[in-house]
């Protein structure tokens, strides 16, 4: 067993020695990426996590440990959506369920968090084992692919190799160019490597590969990446809202100062918005509600129509801020008044507390019903 503070590097030597392996010019070892993260101390204790009201909500809604929901909100750049028991977040340009927190192979009440620093683990792996021969090192993982059962490797970095080699510019059988293809090398050694180190309690937490052919070369160790929004996935499905990163703070505390102009006496749920246009102008108000109930209007829809009176009609953003445990969301009514003026108006959706997430109005409202309908 590799314990929190080993040196990953002597266990590894000391089990190569045991099996009775030596290192050949051309060998690739993968280490898979749970026991990089247990030597480096990233194992949790449930029980010292105390989970905050976010966590707590979105627990509810993925059907998740509390406390590990609070870990997934610390170790994600965003939250992508999910379904019960898997949250999809993206960390560093990489797709993680879980944030990459692992269940399996933690000791009981644990779980163990992504490696702090899988390059350079890599790298550092390799530059001490490698005893004069030309090794590479992969850091790994496994993953699912869309719409497929089944887990298949992914490289989370390398050392030595490679980690997609370009094909463009080739030619198919029939002479045609390649303009798309690129070869996931790192990623395809890592799904063979994972038939024999297996998921479970094999105990096998690295293999070594021979004989792939695989060029060793001075490579950086970085995993090629995409923006979401051209991924054929992500891109394709749309991506939900994600916690917001800023730009927008004086907005959001123009919104917050707009709750104590609503008008609740009902529900007493007040409500305020900030809407920023093209020009620079913002236009900020309160939620209105009446005794007969259809005829509140929401705070977004009186910044929007004050900006309309007002000659507006090209916004840039627009922050809403509640009194929740959560991030407030537009109702779909305030959705389809937003996309009347734009696909891409920024949304950023707050609560008092200072949480916040953001989204586009296409994001909210996909295949909204706009004008072009009326063409």
């Amino acid at each position: 067993m590799v314990r929190p503070g080993d040196d990953l590097v002597e266990f590894l030597v000391r089990a190569m020695n045991r099996s009775g392996q030596a290192f050949q010019d051309g060998d690739i070892l993968v280490v898979s990426e749970s026991i990089v993260a247990t030597s480096e101390g990233r194992v949790v204790d449930l029980d010292e996590i105390q989970p905050g009201d976010l966590a707590i909500s979105l627990a509810g809604q993925y059907k998740k440990d509390p406390r590990e929901m609070e870990l997934i909100l610390r170790e994600s750049d965003e939250i992508v959506g999910g379904i019960p028991g898997v949250v999809l977040t993206l960390n560093n340009g990489f797709l993680f369920p879980n944030a990459g927190i692992d269940n399996s192979n933690a000791p009981p009440g644990h779980v163990v968090l992504f490696p702090a620093d899988p390059k350079g683990s890599a790298i550092a792996i390799r530059e001490r084992m490698a005893n004069g021969k030309k090794i590479g090192v992969i850091i790994g993982d496994s993953r699912t692919h869309p719409l497929r059962l089944g887990c298949v490797g992914v490289a989370l970095a390398c050392s030595g190799l490679e980690a997609v080699e370009d094909a463009r510019g080739q030619k198919d059988l029939f002479g045609r160019e390649l303009k798309i293809t690129r070869k996931a090398i790192a990623d395809n050694l890592v799904s063979a490597a994972q038939i024999v180190m297996g998921e479970g309690d094999e105990g096998i937490p690295a293999a070594i590969i021979r004989d792939s052919g695989v060029p060793i070369k001075e490579a950086s160790g970085e995993i090629p990446t995409i923006p979401p929004a051209e991924c054929m996935y992500i891109g394709a499905l749309g991506i939900g809202p994600r916690p917001y990163a800023g730009g927008y703070d004086q907005l959001i505390e123009c919104a917050g100062q707009a709750i104590a102009r609503a008008y609740a006496p009902y529900s007493r749920f007040r409500v305020g918005a900030a809407l920023l246009t093209k020009k620079g102008n913002v236009y900020s108000a309160g939620n209105i509600e009446n005794a007969s109930t259809g005829a509140g209007i929401c705070a977004e829809r009186v910044a929007i129509s004050q900006a309309i009176a007002s000659g507006e009609r090209e916004f840039e953003a627009i922050a809403i801020v509640g009194d929740g445990c959560q991030p407030i969301s537009p109702c779909g009514i305030c959705r389809q008044s937003l996309i009347e003026f734009g696909e891409d108006i920024i949304v950023i959706m707050a609560n008092c507390k200072g949480d916040a997430l953001t989204a586009s109005s296409r994001d909210l409202l996909p295949r909204a019903f706009t004008g072009k309908w009326l063409e």
